[in-house]
């Protein structure tokens, strides 16, 4: 039996299917280079009139920075650090945010801030990566100002610029099916009214403004399941809704327990590699109490139904 014409198809269907995940990935990469790319202008509004060197307002922006979760992304001195590093998903670094030498906040004024941080995107309406713009995009000017005063207060860490953030294959593919949120300012709407203050009070509507921080993880419903861009061995984020798969049994006490020591009711301990209790902690007894307050009013949904 003459063996050479099966192995010569067999040659080329591989070489065929080389040829279409050639371009296939091809397709991809120019797809979400051209999306990532695309220019997002939102107009500069940030209204504030306060005095960032306010000693009052740094020690407010220096509380916020933890509950706000900055820090986990930017580094405790807001020097910026790895935060990604997933080469199939992406390689992203958080750039440094503190005046040293050759640090992005350096040469950010406050307009600069506001477009960051409640819009994700620079002055020139680029996007930033991975930026969680939708959690921010209700901060009220005094709690943006309080953030900006910190970051401006903070010892300069002197750094050469951050590398560009990377995509990977699997990243890109994920980013252009919607299921990755490389660049959040793609899809969020941005605003150009924000209110000037907050009062913190225990009611639905303060605690409405905390727990938007939480959606990055625990979904736009709060019901929990897998986070979108994490790796497949990650935790799947809690159910935070009054649903028996969620929080529905707790107490307000039990909640405080969980946010503030990281135990549940059952005495189970969180896994603070991924809730980040360390900033929750720094949390007052009534953005806990409006918090929870809040979560009873969303509608039930069972674990996962993002």
């Amino acid at each position: 039996m003459n063996i050479r014409k099966p192995l010569a198809w067999a040659g080329r269907i591989v070489g065929g299917l080389l040829v279409l995940v050639v371009v296939a990935y091809g397709t991809i990469h120019l797809l979400s280079v051209r999306r990532a790319n695309a220019a997002v202008m939102v107009p500069t509004h940030f209204a504030s009139a306060v005095d960032l060197a306010d000693s009052a307002l740094i020690a407010e922006g220096a509380r916020l920075a933890q509950v706000r979760g900055c820090v986990e992304c930017h580094n405790a001195n807001f020097g910026g650090k790895l935060f990604i590093n997933e080469p199939a998903i992406g390689v992203i670094y958080a750039p440094n945010l503190t005046r040293g030498d050759g640090a992005r906040g350096a040469e950010m004024t406050p307009e600069d801030w506001e477009l960051a941080v409640r819009h994700g995107v620079r002055r020139d309406g680029r996007k930033l990566a991975v930026m969680p713009s939708p959690e921010f995009a209700e901060l009220t000017d005094h709690d943006l100002a309080a953030i900006i005063a910190y970051a401006r207060s903070v010892e300069p860490v002197v750094s050469d610029p951050m590398p560009l953030p990377k995509l990977g294959p699997m990243g890109r593919a994920l980013y252009l099916a919607g299921q990755l949120p490389a660049y959040p300012a793609d899809d969020m709407e941005h605003r150009t009214t924000h209110e000037a203050t907050i009062t913190p009070e225990v009611s639905v509507e303060f605690g409405r403004y905390i727990v938007r921080s939480c959606t990055g993880c625990h979904g736009p419903n709060y019901s929990g399941g897998k986070i979108p861009g994490m790796p497949p061995t990650a935790p799947a984020a809690a159910n935070l809704t009054p649903d028996s798969t969620g929080i529905g049994s707790w107490t307000e006490a039990d909640f405080i327990l969980a946010l503030r020591e990281g135990v549940r009711p059952d005495g189970r301990k969180l896994d603070q590699q991924f809730m980040p209790v360390p900033l929750t902690k720094q949390m007052t007894d009534t953005e806990l109490k409006a918090a929870f307050m809040y979560l009873r009013t969303v509608p039930a949904a069972r674990h996962g139904q993002r």
